[in-house]
């Protein structure tokens, strides 16, 4: 007595072969790939990079925490944007390189299902790079308009030091803007994964009906 369907380990591994056999998988494979690539080359840069050279990054920061907090941030060669009146520092370190890197990853992956084409992974990186970089911008200004706050004693510490709450408030901020930009990639390419789940449905029923005549 014969079965019209293969054993479900079978099944399986006949759908992983053909996924991977896909051009798409191949071209998220490659964006996955270029994606680390970027990341491990910055990364690289950016631990030797001084104040001048992260002025991409901290001067349209310094620029919109002026805004927020009032406070004038002047540029001094070799320390990053200083506000005298405060005694506070935006330093490389409050660059957000981080957070860029950990952002275009989480846009990447959360629109790996768009990317079937090589244009489509093209536009998609560079999609992901300029919105990883907006929002680090925005992210990275709350961050530092809050430790402003809590320098200045504007929010009860609770009993913890000033360094305890700067770095909880930092993971705090940058965790939850990390979470809304990959609820926001998820949001932006529903359809590309409704269409990626129904082909492969058509294609494993189409492969029982071809092993079943």
């Amino acid at each position: 007595m014969t079965t019209a369907c293969p054993p479900a380990p079978d099944r399986w591994a006949a759908r992983i072969a053909a996924g991977l056999d896909r051009p798409e998988t191949r071209w998220r494979a490659a964006a996955i790939a270029a994606a680390l690539l970027v990341v491990a080359a910055a990364k690289h840069g950016y631990s030797h990079a001084s104040a001048g050279q992260l002025a991409l990054f901290l001067s349209p920061t310094a620029h919109l925490v002026s805004l927020v907090s009032g406070a004038d941030f002047v540029a001094e060669a070799g320390a990053g944007w200083v506000s005298r009146e405060l005694g506070f520092i935006i330093a490389p370190g409050c660059a957000g390189v981080n957070f860029a890197l950990a952002a275009f990853l989480a846009l990447t992956l959360g629109w790996l299902g768009a990317m079937r084409t090589g244009r489509d992974v093209a536009a998609r990186l560079a999609a992901a790079a300029a919105l990883a970089y907006a929002a680090t911008l925005v992210v990275n200004t709350a961050r530092i308009a809050i430790a402003i706050a809590l320098h200045r004693g504007a929010v009860d510490l609770g009993g913890l030091t000033p360094g305890d709450v700067h770095r909880i408030e930092g993971v705090v901020v940058y965790l939850g803007g990390l979470c809304a930009l990959y609820r926001l990639a998820g949001a932006s390419g529903p359809r590309s994964g409704r269409e990626e789940r129904e082909r492969d449905d058509r294609s494993e029923r189409n492969d029982r009906h071809a092993r079943a005549a």
